[in-house]
């Protein structure tokens, strides 16, 4: 069988009669150039696996991307910006934080942390440790929606938050939302990402 097919290939090409040098050397040509084009096309596509794969890393490892949803921060953060915030689970105080309360994401600025007293006065005048807190990102101070009573320790490991916008926050001063707890930290906001420019 093999002989035939053998016979009939040599048939073939003494019917068609050999290729020219310059015919093998053009269809060499474009052998090589497909190739590399393949390898061309190949090595993209691995670049931007290996990119998006960093992206996917780093977002679930270093960083995450929110975007604010409410008033309570307002004006230091408005409704639907983006912010980036950096993983910590040990914020400083005045830091701005994103962390979890049943399945949501709350946004606040941390004003104690674990053992710090609070006291808050019901002009809204908040005292840390018998320091007044002086808070130029508040354009109202009030007491707000408050059913603790001041002052409070702020338990260990936990912290204590509020937001900017004090009328509109649910923040610590409600004993339902409490102080959070270090290991409910996403992270600290770091940059609004966009707009990049506000009206």
């Amino acid at each position: 069988m093999r002989n035939h097919d053998d016979a009939i290939l040599r048939e073939q090409v003494e019917r068609l009669g050999r290729p020219s040098e310059e015919m093998l050397d053009f269809e060499i040509g474009r052998l090589e150039r497909s190739e590399l084009y393949k390898r061309f096309v190949f090595g993209i596509l691995a670049g931007l696996a290996a990119v998006v794969a960093a992206i996917i890393i780093a977002t679930n490892l270093w960083v995450a991307v929110l975007q604010i949803d409410g008033s309570s921060m307002n004006p230091f953060l408005r409704m639907d910006e983006i912010v980036l915030a950096v993983r910590t689970d040990k914020p400083a105080k005045n830091d701005v934080v994103a962390f979890y309360i049943n399945n949501k994401i709350y946004i606040k600025r941390v004003i104690a942390a674990g053992g710090d007293a609070v006291d808050m006065t019901q002009d809204g005048t908040v005292t840390v440790n018998g320091t007044i807190l002086k808070e130029p990102y508040v354009a109202e101070l009030c007491l707000g929606s408050c059913d603790i009573d001041f002052p409070v320790q702020v338990p260990p490991g936990t912290f204590f938050v509020l937001g900017d916008n004090r009328p509109a926050s649910l923040d610590s001063r409600d004993s339902a939302f409490g102080t959070v707890g270090r290991e409910r930290i996403i992270g600290k906001i770091v940059c609004r990402i966009w707009p990049l420019r506000r009206r």
